[in-house]
């Protein structure tokens, strides 16, 4: 992910095959064994919160229009990626995890942080993970991964902005690379700051 990198071109990324997103976040509520509930202003198309997500949401001080709302957007990134949803913003991925924020604002919240502190608190990208967002200086949805050894499909849409941090440990560097897997560049070795770039070329990323 070269900094001033320009991708002039609009990208198809590939899909994995995924079920409605009704079914999904269903199925994850029973595959987790969580019942759940309505929320008072939800539309009748709006999804079925479980219980225990929409509680971390009351928790944390969100209100019911903003838990449906990250419910909502949750269950679709999870259907995107195929990882499962652990927590109302929180999805589970074969060597890492996404965060979702609220949306309407720049960053996730570290829902459990924020409820016992009663003011908002911040995702960060762990110590001993790489981490991407789409938005420039560390805006929107956090991707972190911190699997070495393998490449690292980077999120759907993620076409072009983003920026990055590797915090993997002392000395690790990460790398990019094309769709065919050819290397694009390096990072800086661990820890760095955040850098803005260019997602464009990017297809995967190897943490370490």
């Amino acid at each position: 992910m070269q900094k001033g990198h320009n991708v002039t071109h609009a990208r198809t990324r590939r899909r994995k095959a995924r079920a409605s997103l009704a079914t999904g976040v269903l199925g994850a509520a029973l595959t987790l064994g969580l019942s759940t509930v309505p929320l008072a202003s939800a539309s009748a198309d709006s999804p079925a919160v479980p219980q225990s997500f929409a509680d971390q949401g009351r928790a944390a001080g969100l209100t019911s229009k903003q838990i449906t709302a990250l419910q909502r957007e949750t269950e679709r990134e999870s259907s995107v990626t195929g990882g499962r949803q652990v927590a109302l913003n929180k999805i589970s991925l074969k060597g890492g995890e996404i965060t979702v924020p609220v949306p309407g604002e720049k960053y996730p919240l570290d829902l459990i942080a924020t409820a016992a502190t009663k003011t908002k608190v911040y995702e960060e990208c762990k110590r001993g993970n790489f981490c991407g967002w789409p938005g420039r200086n560390g805006t929107g949805k956090i991707w972190q991964r911190g699997a070495c050894g393998q490449y690292h499909e980077i999120p759907d849409g993620w076409n072009s902005g983003g920026s990055w941090k590797n915090n993997q440990s002392d000395g690790l560097v990460a790398s990019f690379h094309r769709k065919n897997k050819a290397w694009l560049s390096d990072t800086p070795p661990a820890p760095t700051g955040i850098f803005n770039g260019d997602w464009g070329p990017v297809w995967y990323v190897r943490a370490c």
